[in-house]
């Protein structure tokens, strides 16, 4: 059934995670037939850089875009005035266009979805994407020993329980997630509301038999060298220490192996720790690269690593970059205890879960104990993580969300 939607998201469509997450879900569901009016909060320096791409990928399409720009400062009065301002045109373009349901992505928009809900009786989809609340206490964002980020914390989770609630459908990102949410609130009816779907990677471009040549210059690495890669930011969850003294260890093993970082942040990080662990600055390369060049830097990867701070938020947590290096036929590195990841990984022998970040099993690991079929990896991206497999579940759920009248 077509429905005409209100997509409001905190995230900015120029973000790397609006260009991967957002946008390639709502051009699948428009070209089946949904059309969409999307609110969203723009970084500034992203906006300029990402805008006309954007606007060429939905010029021609029903899709119609209302970006804010994002207020970062002061701390706590510049979300509450972002709230407010996207009150003031959820409102608006609701009461122009009636929208047969409300997408929300995560919590904050879901806070204006419970008002649009009450105040025009139109069903929402609390697409809540983890814990939100718990992340951002068990990430050290909110310290909770501070009065006024303890009031913050209680409100969001009472308010969590308002969103499950209320919503029509529910999206977790994780069976893990969806498995706590049950556990948590027994007193809520929700169970048949939440759908999983995880996040999808566009399989047209993180493609490697697509990409025929990288866009690194290979001069910057070392002859023959055997590539470690990781990608994505580094702060808050991701184990910058502990994946340094992997490659560390590793290293000294096989002197060939070179550890390649693409990600946006300072790379000073990276060669200052690199440093206290006596690893040359020639055996890192960190780069920053534009999403859409991506797959053709990773070409080049031999073998993908990320590590994950486990935490009980952390079972709601989908990591983009799996998707990513499976659908790049890339072996894994990973650690337990994060969604789904494990379990996937080890039921489609895409790579290796190590239990504990020690020392003791990092000496004890080889490469050699990878287990890898690129064909069965490739697989699970088709069954679980394309895309098409997200559009055909969002669509599910949009099917099952009826306007009330």
């Amino acid at each position: 059934m077509t429905k005409q939607v209100l997509y409001l998201s905190y995230d900015g469509l120029t973000d790397a995670l609006g260009q991967s997450q957002i946008l390639p879900y709502l051009l699948g569901l428009e070209k089946i037939g949904h059309s969409f009016h999307i609110i969203s909060f723009e970084k500034k320096e992203a906006f300029a850089q990402f805008q006309a791409i954007i606007n060429q990928q939905i010029k021609g399409k029903n899709i119609r875009w209302h970006p804010l720009f994002y207020t970062k400062k002061p701390p706590v009065l510049s979300t509450l005035y972002d709230l407010k301002r996207m009150k003031k045109s959820a409102f608006s373009l609701q009461r122009s266009h009636h929208f047969d349901a409300i997408h929300c992505r995560s919590y904050l928009p879901g806070l204006i979805a419970l008002k649009l809900k009450k105040k025009f009786a139109c069903p929402f989809i609390f697409d809540m994407r983890g814990f939100w609340a718990d992340e951002r206490v068990e990430g050290n964002l909110w310290n909770i020993k501070h009065p006024i980020y303890r009031q913050i914390y209680s409100y969001i989770k009472r308010k969590e329980e308002t969103l499950l609630a209320e919503a029509d459908a529910i999206i977790s990102l994780t069976n893990a997630g969806k498995k706590s949410m049950l556990t948590a609130y027994p007193q809520l009816d929700i169970s048949t509301k939440i759908s999983v779907i995880p996040c999808c990677v566009d399989q047209k471009l993180f493609n490697a038999e697509a990409v025929k040549t990288t866009t690194l210059d290979l001069a910057t690495l070392k002859k023959d060298a055997i590539i470690l890669g990781y990608v994505g930011s580094l702060g808050t969850w991701y184990m910058l220490d502990e994946m340094l003294d992997f490659f560390r260890i590793q290293k000294l093993k096989n002197n060939q192996l070179h550890f390649l970082i693409l990600t946006k942040d300072a790379k000073e990080l990276v060669h200052t720790k690199a440093k206290e662990r006596q690893i040359a600055s020639d055996d890192i390369t960190v780069l920053s690269v534009p999403y859409q060049e991506m797959p053709s830097v990773m070409k080049v990867i031999d073998y993908g690593l990320f590590f994950i701070r486990p935490s009980f938020s952390k079972q709601a947590s989908s990591p983009i970059k799996q998707a990513e290096f499976m659908a790049m036929g890339i072996p894994l590195v990973c650690n337990s205890g994060i969604g789904d990841t494990g379990e996937i990984i080890l039921q489609h022998q895409s790579g290796f879960v190590f239990d504990e970040l020690t020392h003791a099993s990092f000496s004890s690991f080889s490469f050699d104990q990878i287990i890898f079929d690129k064909d069965k990896t490739l697989n699970a991206v088709d069954t679980i993580f394309s895309v098409e497999q997200g559009v055909k579940r969002y669509n599910e759920v949009y099917d099952t969300v009826r306007k009330k009248t």
